[in-house]
């Protein structure tokens, strides 16, 4: 049953608290995430609005309770990085498998095609068979392991990097644009739209 609804995030703490109580499972006990330490929740909204500032933080939530979220944030540092993007998406138990995830992800990539991003990146510690399939269902492909890269949980994990092409490759592309300067109608319309 697909009795759920897309937003952005908003930057203030009651927000950030229930994306936290959806991250530190994974912080804890995962390898997911290479985090060792749940971060503090006063600091982390303010790492939610370092990223939301930029580009897209969507949530899905039920009866007003946030059970899912996906965003993306800046891939690497060099100034020829611009137009790529890191993207996540982690989903609390009850909603895995009922197209939170994938509905949120669909609306993600809409915006950031819409923003002027060419690439999408996703960084997976493996195993992790369903997220690299998840990924794939949304067109994905391979681009090349780290080996042994992540020291977490007393084991080495290996991480695979996937990339996802937005848009075409013009050869005098514009600066991708801030997510302030998505259309109001147009966000609706994709939260709205975006395929369960």
């Amino acid at each position: 049953m697909h009795d759920f609804r897309l937003r952005f995030v908003r930057q203030n703490q009651a927000d950030a608290d229930a994306i936290l109580t959806i991250y530190a499972p994974y912080v804890r006990g995962t390898p997911i995430t290479f985090e060792y330490e749940v971060p503090d929740p006063v600091d982390f909204v303010g790492r939610i609005g370092s990223i939301a500032v930029q580009y897209p933080y969507i949530v899905g939530e039920r009866e007003g309770k946030i059970l899912a979220y996906a965003y993306a944030s800046r891939h690497l540092e060099r100034i020829a990085y611009t137009w790529d993007v890191q993207v996540s998406v982690y989903a609390a138990p009850e909603v895995q498998g009922v197209g939170m995830a994938r509905a949120l992800y669909t609306c993600l990539f809409g915006f950031l095609t819409k923003l002027g991003y060419r690439n999408a990146y996703a960084i997976i510690t493996l195993p992790n068979s369903r997220s690299v399939r998840f990924h794939e269902s949304f067109g994905f492909l391979p681009a090349g392991v780290h080996y042994k890269s992540g020291y977490k949980h007393g084991a080495w994990h290996d991480v695979t990097w996937m990339q996802k092409q937005l848009a075409e490759y013009p050869e005098n592309p514009l600066p991708p644009k801030p997510v302030s300067a998505l259309d109001a109608a147009f966000c609706e319309r994709m939260f709205v739209s975006c395929p369960r």
